[in-house]
């Protein structure tokens, strides 16, 4: 129990209490403020690029897929396929090697029989993401690009258009999963880039990471 000494000091200390104000000062606020500003300041520019590279991130990462389904399909088949993509521009066409050669002698028979088994395994085409593109050259060197027959197309939901595109030689993945050497490249509209090479011997892909693009 307090003694009667006591109760003047217990009134006047809860008087104190009851007497500051709620809440945070205006100088609190002003340094919470600060605070936030310094904080975004310093996770923002990060957030921003990361959002603004993801992009030309799954464009790249779109293309190597793509690339490796085709070698895998040359290995499930037991026959050559043949990806290709449109220098400058977005698309990209996967297809059986053997609908674009000719058959003749003993030779012609095994890729008779090849076609025929992939029958069912025609043409496909996809598109990278708006705003990105394949590149025009690799390092200075202009890609060379030729149109396909109609033939080729023939079937798919967009086979005029397709058949006018220009497109790169063809990256060919032999029956045993091997390809020759080929570099190509995924670009946004800031001029940053992605590389993809294809190793020969393998036919594995290696990305890079973003990098400038040369000119």
């Amino acid at each position: 129990m307090m003694s009667k000494r006591e109760q003047p000091w217990a009134q006047r200390a809860r008087h104190d209490q009851s007497s500051r104000p709620a809440g945070f000062t205006f100088a609190e606020l002003l340094l919470v403020l600060a605070l936030l500003l310094v904080i975004s300041g310093l996770v923002l520019p990060p957030l921003m690029r990361m959002m603004a590279d993801q992009p030309l991130k799954e464009a790249a990462e779109r293309a190597r897929s793509q690339i490796a389904t085709v070698r895998l399909k040359a290995l499930d088949s037991s026959a050559a396929w043949q990806f290709r993509f449109e220098p400058g521009g977005r698309h990209y066409l996967w297809l059986p090697q053997e609908s674009n050669s000719p058959t003749s002698g003993g030779s012609g028979s095994v890729a008779a029989n090849n076609a025929a088994a992939n029958s069912t395994a025609g043409p496909a085409f996809g598109e990278l993401p708006k705003g990105i593109q394949f590149v025009s050259d690799i390092n200075g060197v202009p890609l060379t690009v030729e149109r396909l027959p109609p033939a080729m197309v023939a079937g798919l939901s967009n086979a005029y258009e397709l058949a006018q595109v220009g497109w790169s030689a063809p990256m060919t993945f032999q029956p045993d999963g091997s390809a020759m050497d080929f570099e190509l490249a995924v670009i946004d509209t800031r001029d940053r880039q992605i590389r993809l090479a294809v190793r020969g011997f393998t036919g594995g892909v290696t990305v890079s990471s973003i990098e400038n693009r040369r000119r």
